[in-house]
């Protein structure tokens, strides 16, 4: 019992420096944030903080692991198994309505992915690129199965094909982010935009 409580604890605190994180990361941007920032955001020392994290870029990973799994959820929610175009689009909605959420709820986290860890330093600028990579490969999946029942384009490169849908989406979240999309139609509009787009290129 007094395991399973312990673990609990650990479980809480890490929450709190993980969210502690975000706003100091987003506020500051992640070179300039140090983790003194992030304790005085928690009111705790900093040596508290390195009981749960090793430093700064491990925290930073934490957030895109915990980000990349609420990404990985919406789409395992939604296995490559459609049978036709229209299903497909239907699938398309409701993938592109579970991520477009996680950001308009928090467009922290995409200031964070897209914005200030870009740049900052090679070890940053690919644990970015290797959450958009391994979302790349999940749309990925979707392709090759509407090239297999027909309802796609054959003569598609399923690869090349993912990583442009991936950055239309990642566009999108950027829009969302900095706040040039606002309001629920518009972000309406760039999400139906998007899709149009993808079925129209890429429908047989």
């Amino acid at each position: 019992m007094a395991n399973i409580a312990s673990e609990e604890k650990i479980a809480r605190r890490k929450a709190e420096i993980l969210a502690a994180s975000i706003e100091v990361f987003s506020s500051q941007g992640f070179h300039k944030a140090g983790i003194a920032d992030i304790a005085k955001q928690l009111n705790i020392g900093h040596g508290t903080i390195y009981r749960y994290f090793k430093n700064k870029r491990d925290i930073f990973n934490a957030i895109l692991a915990d980000l990349l799994g609420q990404m990985a959820e919406i789409v395992m929610q939604e296995p490559p198994t459609t049978d036709s175009l229209d299903e497909y689009a239907g699938q398309l909605q409701r993938i592109a309505d579970g991520l477009l959420a996680i950001f308009n709820r928090d467009p922290r986290l995409a200031r964070i992915a897209f914005y200030e860890s870009l740049g900052v330093d090679p070890e940053a600028t690919e644990s970015v690129e290797h959450l958009l990579s391994v979302f790349a490969q999940f749309t990925e999946q979707y392709m090759k199965n509407g090239i297999e029942k027909g309802f796609l384009r054959s003569t598609m490169n399923s690869r090349v094909a993912a990583n442009l849908v991936t950055a239309m989406l990642v566009e999108t979240i950027k829009k969302v982010a900095a706040k040039d999309i606002t309001d629920d139609q518009e972000i309406e509009a760039w999400r139906q935009e998007m899709i149009q787009f993808m079925i129209g290129g890429l429908g047989r």
